[in-house]
């Protein structure tokens, strides 16, 4: 799915191709990280009675970078959980409305959701907060997970803007 207004190649699509095979690759080497901790931790742990330290941090903090890094790319592929609670109640000129109205709601949650971490990143950064054993510092994962719902707060307003044109042309949104 391409997150342009114009429906054509540009910058826009060149935009999106890099932040996805950058989100993806990161995700990919924090999974492949994720899995030699693990490893490693185990071995230690069963063959030599010596569990790697911190072991659990670093799980911890891969774990929320891998889910964060994901969630721009779920939300550009519209590939949330939908309840379609009302969905066959709603025929017509209205599906694309409620359409729309869905991703305003999606849109506005996501941009306090976003507002609220980057506060909260601010905060960590003041305090300098680390993990307990290994003191590594949270502020790069809260920025992180700033960041990454900031570009999920994008590309949620992309599929609305491209719904509510299609709509308002006359076309199915």
């Amino acid at each position: 799915m391409k997150l342009t207004l114009s429906g054509g190649p540009d910058d826009t699509s060149r935009v999106e191709r890099v932040l996805r095979l950058t989100l993806d690759s990161v995700a990919v080497i924090m999974m492949f990280l994720l899995m030699a901790v693990t490893l490693v931790d185990v071995l230690g742990r069963y063959l030599f009675s010596a569990p790697l330290v911190g072991a659990f941090e670093l799980t911890e903090l891969m774990l929320a970078a891998v889910i964060f890094l994901g969630l721009p790319l779920v939300t550009a592929d519209q590939g949330h959980i939908e309840v379609d609670l009302i969905d066959s109640a709603v025929r017509g000129w209205l599906r694309p409305v409620q359409r729309v109205l869905i991703d305003l709601v999606t849109l506005l949650a996501f941009g306090v959701f976003a507002w609220m971490l980057w506060r909260h990143a601010m905060k960590v950064q003041a305090y300098e907060d680390t993990t307990a054993v290994l003191e590594i510092p949270y502020a790069w994962l809260a920025y992180l997970m700033a960041v990454t719902a900031s570009l999920s707060v994008l590309a949620q307003l992309t599929i609305m803007l491209r719904r509510l044109r299609a709509m308002l042309a006359g076309g199915e949104a």
